[in-house]
């Protein structure tokens, strides 16, 4: 499938819906960011890609692979920082996943869970880790069904989800992943009980759930072993 195709997904399911993301805080700024995890990014990671040698319209998301899923994609002081590049290819967490990890990051899909930035412009106190303005329920149930579009579209095999915010997320959107617990569940209580992985009877992927590698004093040692067991038995 050409990322194209899911470029023109997002543009659809966003259109008219300003207020929406206004409402929570948020700016729709899809055209800039190219549609990928990282802010001004394309989903996909390559060398062709960082170096501009290749049309990300004719871009292919290869099925059967493994998705990574972020939070959100930062403010919009941080995308505007950034609005020059091809995306921000020298990220702290994807350059901690490929390093440290199994994960063939030229063949993964980088996205996220929320659509859309943090307006720090307009709310001030908004940060890359702290929002200004509470999430309300029809943006989040836009971002669900978005999500649930790429999975239809991508069909990942396996979904790596970082950290505790997007553990919570799916938590709260979806019934398939009571087994996580509550919002106040630790991700250190969930490997303790053998409980990180979920499968996902609905579109039968596979879920899990490590620390933000953006630190890697928080993601080291068995997280990382659990991690590269899970794509050793699927890539």
């Amino acid at each position: 499938m050409k990322l194209k195709q899911l470029f023109d997904e997002l543009k659809k399911a966003t259109d008219g819906k300003e207020a929406t993301f206004e409402e929570s805080g948020i700016v729709n700024c899809f055209s800039k960011m190219q549609y990928g995890f990282f802010p001004v990014g394309n989903g996909i990671l390559t060398e062709d890609l960082k170096n501009g040698r290749v049309d990300t319209s004719c871009l292919e998301i290869g099925k059967n692979g493994i998705m990574v899923l972020g939070n959100d994609f930062g403010t919009l002081t941080y995308v505007k920082k950034y609005s020059d590049r091809v995306g921000e290819t020298d990220s702290i967490t994807i350059n901690n996943l490929c390093k440290n990890t199994d994960l063939d990051c030229n063949k993964t899909f980088f996205t996220n869970f929320y659509l859309g930035v943090r307006d720090d412009e307009t709310h001030g106190s908004a940060k890359m880790t702290f929002r200004a303005v509470a999430l309300k329920k029809d943006y989040k149930a836009l971002c669900l069904d978005f999500f649930i579009t790429q999975l239809d579209l991508v069909k990942p095999k396996a979904i790596i989800c970082l950290g505790q915010d997007v553990k919570n997320a799916l938590l709260s959107s979806m019934d398939s992943f009571t087994q996580w617990g509550s919002k106040s569940t630790s991700l250190k209580k969930l490997y303790e009980s053998n409980k990180y992985i979920i499968k996902n009877e609905v579109g039968k992927q596979t879920y899990i759930v490590i620390p933000h590698p953006c630190d890697l004093r928080n993601f080291k040692g068995d997280y990382i072993t659990k991690l590269n067991q899970l794509l050793n038995s699927i890539q």
